[in-house]
């Protein structure tokens, strides 16, 4: 075994851009905001337990803030480990601890605050633990002495702590003080923002290959950006992300909202490169929409795109754009975001979303950045509202919609939005809810003959619960197949009937009994037919639920006056009392054809969120297995753009609970009884849906679904025939990725987790508006 107290340890570089060796060690050059990443690669096996020191030299040591992140591999399995990183006299020191069973280590390095970093030689040793705290607690408390402010914080920071945790309390932050740590607790490396621009501008440029050919030529587009008293190396940082980007054919709008010419002299020495930029100066501080509406008025592009001033666009941003209208012509487009830090270090969030969807939009404004509109219909809507402070872009927005014949987006990261405590959606969220609230009233009232709905708040912060009136004369079937199971179908129907006085629909509930043999649940089937709770629907043969389904409607639905179908599953439990009322008014927006709910495990955790076309493979359910609650248990988790908790049009939801109106469903045939158990209530939808209807899942509505409780067999549950028949009919969705999911999602589990890399193919999603 190597001699612990020196070893010499190889590094690789795991930039995917040019890298460039040289003698003693090699250099890593990237783009713009690129973090240097090295990688330990042969790092020892079994060394001793104790603390270790890896050296590295490098003259830029002095330059930039660097982290670590490392992992161990212990007994055949990988975990964390914590590291510190001290940069000092021209070398980075990594210190960990090793506990003596490690077989192999990984660690990779980040410098943020040079795109450029160089490496020269890199040594292991194994080093005093004593001697080490004691040096570094010195080197602490010297930095300190030099700073007086520094002390006087420190100071606060101990009085604090013996006001709220008493001396352990001050002895934490003072062991804080003299042994900080370097090290990235709770982010990920891959959620850096370096990291993540250098991925993206490498996603998009492939993504621009993959587009058909045009069918027009590219509009052309100006960038309106309003400035108001922002942060200079904000501005910088903005106007450097204009002058990289791919394709310089455009225009910038810079619109000071009021005289600033410190801000103004900035842009003018800095914005530079083949683009055309112009400078509005207000005569005083009017507000953001009425310098956007003076930028957009100056504007001479086919198109306008509003940025903030302090925010970020990717350098395939313009290049995108013009792709898109050249390939996809439309009246408004908009694109995918990243929610970043402050100072623009960390990815908080990445906004990846499906085609446009208005009932999504009025339950929770999705869409923030960037939106691109054509500037003709952006000046018949009448610009923005120059009395709103807070919502005026959703404002602006729906009457955009309003007016607006075709709207695609382009499933790439675009923009990179820097949140803030002093932003104006932070500044007014008090004011928020209400101006969305009269945003999505004012919109309904335009565009619906509706002569009653109601818009109240929602679940969560910006949310909006949209009830539109119920359809007249409408009915249900309520149609559930059983067999045997008699505590979980009698659960199953108790939660319907306990709630009937609670909806305006008026229902019947058929149970279909499909060959019960239990003596308890004969006898229950008879008990409650007795009492006009249910009616009995019998059924022989082998399982094939389309054609149980099927035959049983065949001998409901005649003379019945029924409007709608409600398919549920023996073993759901209604939890939202007015559930039928709240899912069947989704038929009155007249484009909804099918409409299901949100279900949880018996755990808590998510069952049904919509379905997704290409999913873990054939289908599966959007936000399966996430927590249902939030932490604490009392507020449910919105999801990702809050489509837990939303209104919302998916591809298809599931017939564990679903609702289809009795004419589409007889318009398509009913169920496929070739899917005998697997993707029938899929492919229902989705030949639905071929007829210009959505699929809508309605979040507010919450069903418990114990799932296939009575088909135990696991064979039962098997169904690799209706799996191919159906990979095989609808394949070119499920390679192209369905439009109503986010492209960044890894498409290979239901947890929403961005991929590391697409997994399904680039395509536009157009959708056509009915103006």
């Amino acid at each position: 075994m190597p001699n612990p107290e020196s070893i010499p340890v190889s590094f690789s570089p795991i930039d995917r851009t040019t890298q460039t060796f040289a003698a003693g060690g090699f250099t890593v050059f990237g783009g713009w905001h690129l973090d240097p990443e090295l990688k330990v690669e042969s790092f020892p096996a079994n060394l001793p337990y104790g603390l270790y020191e890896l050296t590295i030299d490098t003259p830029d040591a002095g330059s930039i803030l660097a982290y670590a992140q490392a992992t161990v591999e212990r007994g055949g399995a990988f975990g964390p480990l914590r590291v510190t990183v001290e940069a000092r006299d021209d070398r980075l020191h990594v210190y960990f601890v090793l506990l003596g069973d490690a077989t192999a280590m990984t660690l990779t390095l980040l410098g943020d605050g040079k795109p450029l970093l160089r490496v020269g030689a890199c040594s292991l040793r194994r080093i005093s633990t004593t001697r080490w705290r004691l040096g570094r607690g010195w080197r602490g408390l010297k930095r300190r002495a030099l700073s007086p402010g520094v002390i006087a914080r420190d100071l606060m920071s101990g009085w604090e702590g013996l006001n709220n945790g008493g001396v352990l309390e001050v002895q934490r932050r003072i062991l804080d003080v003299i042994n900080p740590t370097s090290t990235l607790p709770n982010t990920m490396i891959a959620m850096r923002i370096g990291s993540l621009i250098r991925k993206v501008a490498a996603q998009n440029a492939e993504a621009m290959t993959q587009l058909d050919a045009p069918v027009a030529s590219p509009a052309s587009l100006s960038i309106v950006v309003p400035i108001y008293r922002t942060r200079e190396r904000w501005l910088l940082a903005l106007v450097d992300s204009l002058n990289r980007q791919t394709d310089p054919t455009f225009e910038v709008v810079f619109v000071f909202d009021g005289e600033q010419p410190d801000l103004s002299e900035l842009v003018s020495v800095n914005a530079g490169g083949a683009y055309r930029s112009t400078q509005v100066v207000l005569p005083d501080n009017r507000g953001v929409s009425a310098a956007t509406n003076a930028g957009m008025r100056a504007a001479s592009g086919e198109y306008v795109v509003v940025v903030d001033h302090d925010d970020v666009i990717e350098t395939h941003f313009v290049e995108a754009f013009r792709a898109a209208t050249a390939n996809e012509p439309a009246d408004i487009l908009y694109a995918d975001e990243a929610i970043v830090d402050e100072d623009m270090t960390a990815v908080i969030s990445i906004a990846t979303r499906g085609r446009f969807d208005i009932r999504h939009y009025l339950s929770h404004p999705y869409i923030v950045h960037p939106i691109f509109i054509r500037r003709s219909l952006a000046l018949d809507a009448g610009l923005l509202n120059e009395t709103m402070r807070i919502s005026h872009d959703v404002e602006f927005f729906l009457r955009c919609i309003a007016k607006a014949r075709s709207v695609v987006q382009i499933p790439l990261v675009l923009y990179f939005w820097r949140t803030h405590a002093a932003s104006l959606g932070h500044v007014g969220s008090s004011q928020v809810l209400g101006n969305t609230r009269a945003a999505v009233v004012a919109y309904l009232r335009q565009t619906r003959d509706w002569t009653s709905f109601e818009v109240e708040p929602g679940i969560n912060f910006n949310e909006l619960d949209v009830r539109p009136p119920l359809p007249a004369s409408a009915k249900a079937a309520i149609v559930i197949p059983t067999k045997n199971g008699k505590e979980i179908l009698s659960a199953c129907v108790r939660s319907i009937v306990e709630r009937a006085a609670k909806n305006r629909i008026s229902a019947d509930i058929h149970v279909i009994d499909h060959e019960s043999t239990d003596p308890a649940t004969l006898a229950y089937l008879e008990e409650q037919e007795g009492a006009g709770h249910i009616r009995v629907v019998p059924h022989s043969g082998p399982w094939n639920y389309p054609e149980i389904n099927n035959a049983a409607l065949r001998r409901i639905l005649p003379g019945s006056h029924y409007t709608h179908i409600v398919f549920m599953n023996n073993d759901i439990e209604i939890v939202t009392d007015d559930w039928l009322d709240r899912m069947i008014e989704q038929f009155s927006w007249g484009d909804v054809g099918v409409v299901g709910c949100c279900l949880q495990y018996p755990d808590g955790r998510v069952q049904h969120g919509g379905v997704v076309v290409g999913l873990t493979g054939a289908a599966d359910h959007s936000h399966r297995f996430e927590e249902l609650m939030q932490p604490g248990g009392d507020i449910r988790s919105p999801g990702h753009l809050s489509s837990l908790v939303a209104t919302r049009d998916y591809s298809a939801v599931t017939a564990a609970l679903m609702i289809v109106p009795v004419s589409l469903f007889e318009a398509v045939g009913g169920f496929d009884e070739q899917l005998a158990v697997g993707f029938n209530d899929t492919d229902l939808c989705l030949r639905i849906g071929e007829l210009g209807y959505h699929s809508t899942y309605v979040g507010s509505v919450l069903a418990v679904h114990y799932e296939s409780v009575t088909r135990t067999d696991a064979k039962s549950l098997d169904h690799p025939e209706d799996t191919a028949l159906f990979e095989n009919r609808y394949r070119d969705l499920i390679d192209n990725s369905d439009p109503y999911y986010g492209m960044q999602w890894d498409w290979t589990g239901t947890k929403l987790v961005v991929a590391a890399k697409p997994t399904k193919a680039f395509r536009l999603r157009k959708v056509q508006m009915r103006v």
